[in-house]
């Protein structure tokens, strides 16, 4: 069939609109017939955008001529789309673990936050204060529940005879044999600034009664160190009340008991604003030493939800204190036994918003001394359900850390803790111990069991000095001194030696180490990650999703556009049925005839979107 040669010109054109000399200007003014739309469905619009694409497997299944190509190609492309879907899931369940790395780092050139330090007296009961109540006929209640524990018989037998069933039985009474702060510190001194009592908290613990506190106010008071070494810490001159027990009165050793019946200061050093826990995390100071303790701080930086469980503030009814793990982890054992037993323990923190009686109280324990009911036996057993479940209830969570599941305890965001190193030398030496009585004792104070070291010192000393004036006066190099006079002094030297000690707490770097919490994946990590699995399996980069995004937006614009936009004669057609095919007109004005093949006057186009390739001309 042999075709004008001006219609052949315009074969290689897709869409009629675009053919030059298809509508000569001077008849339509731009080439464009009045009434003509392109009538575009949505795979003409996938096509085009397919053949466009920046996917090479979908390029490349739009433009492949032969069927099995397209087969083959959208094999791979399904292939490639579910190996991607599977690795993306992988990416995106890594990203959801929230996993973190911690990272450590040296700070320097920085103020280091000096701990709060908490010292006890390892011995709870001052003997002194017992001498005294003693001696003013003021320890009844004292007396009867020693009568009473050696009367009677009980189950936890070590219990009754512990400091512990002497507090929760005594109460107050307990507390006021206790040691004052006021009778065991002797010297204070802070960063070359002297210190004193009023420095100094007072808190209490079951185990060692009255603790005191240095640097242990509110928890927004930091006390900040810039300087290093024993003259730049906290200095400790304590007397830690080592008297002799009255004639024929002796304590009760509690094999059971491995923290106490010792002599010296148990010391805790913690982050400023946090809960002491002495027997936990206290070490023993011993007497008749100067102890220094070298401390680093080491910083602990924690990730809060959704990478870690971290928490800030104070804990729950206990709001002096701030948040620790462990101190959360010994409040929700003390609520454990509340609820469970119906009481609480003296060896946790005291809840004082709780009411409840201790475990190990016996409240009629006076009335069964006196006999009131007239049915007590010398010697009988006295039952103590609550402390039986206590101890029931000890062993189970000491045993078993399921309980902290339900505890909702987390570790701090923020969390300052100490290394420690520890060393000892002799203190103090002879030659100074005169004089450091001298400044210790105070003149009005004539029953303190030290004035007898002091008495001896001072004799010596007298005697030393006239012995020299007598020496210098008479040449005479002999000395007068007797045996008795050497075994005084060594007395004197021991008791000053087992009753003294000497605390210096300092920072020996000031140099933190931060370990800092990151995390581990990222979303950066993950888009990374995710460009590359996608350009590995599809080819897909962020542009090919603007072409998705494209796609979309055109269709959706031809659901909604396409008859709107649909001239007035096509619309007629659409509801006909029939379609209505213009005549172009010629150069001259006439009509150019048509074949009827091809419903367009000018051939089909040469290029077929839907197979992305030109028709063979004939």
């Amino acid at each position: 069939m042999n075709r004008p040669r001006e219609a052949s010109n315009h074969m290689k054109y897709s869409n009629i609109s675009y053919k030059p000399g298809a509508y000569p200007d001077n008849d339509y003014g731009g080439g464009t017939p009045p009434n003509y739309h392109p009538n575009r469905t949505a795979l003409d619009i996938i096509a085009e955008l397919g053949s466009e694409s920046n996917a090479h497997g979908l390029a490349k299944i739009v433009a492949s001529r032969d069927t099995k190509r397209k087969v083959i190609w959208a094999l791979l492309v399904i292939i490639g789309f579910t190996a991607a879907t599977l690795q993306l899931s992988l990416l995106v369940r890594k990203y959801l673990q929230f996993q973190v790395v911690e990272l450590s780092e040296i700070k320097d050139s920085m103020p280091v936050e000096y701990p709060s330090v908490t010292i006890c007296n390892t011995e709870p009961i001052s003997l002194r204060k017992i001498r005294k109540s003693v001696t003013k006929d003021k320890s009844e209640e004292l007396r009867n529940w020693v009568r009473f524990i050696d009367g009677f018989r009980f189950e936890q037998m070590s219990f009754i005879h512990s400091i512990r069933a002497f507090y929760e039985n005594l109460g107050e009474e307990a507390k006021k044999i206790s040691h004052d702060l006021k009778d065991m510190l002797i010297h204070c001194r802070f960063n070359r600034e002297l210190c004193s009592v009023k420095n100094f908290t007072t808190s209490f613990d079951g185990n060692y009664f009255n603790c005191f506190t240095f640097n242990g106010g509110h928890i927004k008071k930091n006390l900040e160190m810039h300087g290093t070494g024993p003259e730049n810490g906290l200095s400790l001159i304590i007397s830690v009340e080592k008297d002799d027990p009255l004639p024929g009165t002796y304590g009760i050793y509690n094999f059971e008991n491995n923290i106490l019946h010792s002599a010296g200061v148990r010391l805790v050093v913690h982050a400023p604003g946090s809960m002491p826990s002495p027997v936990d995390h206290g070490i023993d100071i011993p007497p008749g030493y100067s102890s220094s303790v070298g401390l680093k701080a080491v910083l602990h930086s924690r990730l809060p939800e959704p990478y870690g469980n971290c928490s800030e503030g104070t804990l729950q009814g206990m709001h002096k204190y701030r948040n620790t793990f462990f101190a959360c982890l010994q409040l929700c054992k003390q609520r454990l036994i509340m609820s469970t037993c119906g009481c609480k323990s003296s060896a946790l923190p005291d809840l004082p918003t709780e009411n409840v009686t201790f475990c190990g109280e016996i409240p009629d324990w006076e009335d069964i001394l006196m006999n009131v009911s007239g049915k007590v036996v010398p010697g009988m057993f006295i039952p103590t359900p609550a402390l039986e479940c206590e101890e029931r209830m000890q062993r189970e969570l000491n045993n078993d850390r399921a309980y902290e599941m339900s505890c909702q305890c987390f570790q701090p965001c923020s969390e300052t803790s100490y290394l420690k190193s520890v060393s000892l030398s002799y203190w103090p030496l002879e030659f100074y111990q005169l004089n450091l009585l001298e400044r210790f004792l105070n003149d009005n104070d004539t029953e303190h069991f030290m004035n007898i070291a002091y008495d001896y010192l001072a004799e010596l000393a007298r005697k030393g000095h006239d012995e020299e004036m007598s020496r210098n006066s008479s040449n005479s190099s002999d000395w007068s001194y007797t045996n008795q006079d050497k075994l005084k002094s060594k007395a004197a030297s021991d008791l000053i030696r087992q009753t003294m000690l000497r605390l210096n707490i300092y920072l020996e770097d000031l140099s933190v180490v931060e370990y800092r919490q990151l995390p581990a994946y990222g979303l950066a990590d993950l888009f990374a990650d995710i460009g590359g699995t996608l350009g590995l399996w599809m080819g897909i980069s962020v542009l090919t999703i603007m072409e998705l995004m494209e796609l979309i937006i055109r269709l959706i614009g031809l659901m909604f556009n396409v008859e709107s936009d649909l001239p007035a004669d096509e619309k007629d057609e659409t509801h006909t049925g029939q379609k209505r095919v213009p005549a172009p007109k010629t150069h001259n004005g006439g009509s150019a005839p048509h074949e009827s093949n091809y419903p367009d006057p000018y051939g089909p186009p040469e290029f077929n979107f839907r197979r992305g390739v030109e028709q063979p001309t004939n």
